[in-house]
């Protein structure tokens, strides 16, 4: 009872974070994403931060008993170094689904066979006006940390955070723009990591130049 409690308690003291209220499909899947910092979760442990790209085509995929947009995405990392394995060697490619028909930032991500009710939350909170970087939170923060607080690091869904750029290595005033939004927002900064690009050939990724 007292762990409920507690848990809770930190999810009420968290800051409550909203979506763009619009997103334009056709510019965010215009070109690929190169992530320039992410958090550890679940499904992406520390050793798969290099040449971390996230690719997204509007091509008419579906979802069991959905009928809105779906956008297939095509993730791509390498394990262990720059240029290692492909850490998505089966290809599998996942579906965005725009749940909120008033607005497309706020996505769910599952495989593509999966309906909405399995996908978690994925949600575009900050864009450039012209689509060169965007922050993207797995939902609402639960986590507290003493500079904010952030989504957990377990488990798939209502997990992960990710700052995005066109460009494989993004300008310093990019990276240093969108932590200001997280910090402005209460987003804890702390459990970001960087992602390596330099060097990065990309053997095997959807790439949209």
């Amino acid at each position: 009872m007292l762990s409920m409690m507690l848990s809770i308690a930190s999810v009420s003291a968290c800051p409550t974070i909203h979506t763009l209220g619009q997103l334009n499909l056709t510019e965010w899947t215009a070109k690929s994403w190169y992530i320039q910092q992410q958090q550890v979760t679940e499904y992406l442990q520390r050793n798969t931060f290099y040449c971390v790209t996230a690719t997204y085509n509007q091509e008419g995929a579906t979802v069991p008993g959905f009928k809105g947009p779906v956008v297939t995405v095509y993730n791509y990392a390498n394990l262990n170094k720059v240029n290692g394995p492909n850490q998505n060697a089966r290809n599998m490619t996942l579906c965005a689904r725009a749940v909120n028909s008033s607005d497309y930032s706020q996505l769910a991500v599952a495989p593509c066979f999966l309906p909405n009710a399995a996908a978690g939350p994925y949600w575009v909170i900050a864009r450039a006006p012209d689509y060169a970087w965007a922050i993207v939170s797995g939902g609402q923060p639960t986590e507290q940390f003493d500079d904010g607080c952030t989504t957990k690091q377990t488990g798939i869904n209502d997990s992960g955070l990710w700052l995005f750029s066109r460009t494989p290595v993004a300008p310093d005033e990019q990276i240093t723009t969108m932590k200001s939004i997280l910090e402005a927002k209460g987003i804890a900064r702390s459990q970001l990591l960087p992602v390596a690009h330099e060097g990065c050939v990309y053997d095997g990724a959807v790439i949209k130049k």
